[in-house]
């Protein structure tokens, strides 16, 4: 999940990129066979996304925050892990499209995926 909340009071078309480590694949749910994010209802309210792609190494959406009224994301998406070993987990950032002087980004990690018993 993505989540946060925009300090500036102002309206922005913003994107959020959430870039994946190696090991892992976007679950598409769309084709035949994929799980859905009706599984996450868990998480609770999601974006409404106005673009959203699902690449080979990242997430992508475009989605507006209003100046008067939401200036919070929420976003999830499914994942499978493929590849045992350790990798790093690289930073997710969002940004103002027009004035991509608005942003930020979280911090890098590691994820091990453990091999199959």
């Amino acid at each position: 999940m993505i989540h946060g909340e925009s300090k500036e009071k102002r309206s922005q078309q913003a994107m959020v990129v959430d870039l994946l480590p190696a090991g892992f694949e976007l679950e598409n749910e769309r084709l035949e066979g994929g799980r859905s994010r009706e599984e996450l209802r868990w998480i609770g309210d999601l974006t409404k996304a106005k673009h959203e792609e699902l690449r080979d190494d990242r997430y992508v959406a475009a989605f507006d925050l209003d100046r008067y009224g939401r200036q919070t994301f929420r976003f999830a998406y499914l994942v499978r892990a493929v590849s045992p070993g350790e990798f790093t987990l690289p930073a997710s950032y969002v940004e103002d499209m027009y004035q991509p002087t608005y942003f930020a980004r979280t911090g890098m990690s590691r994820v091990t995926i453990l091999p199959q018993e």
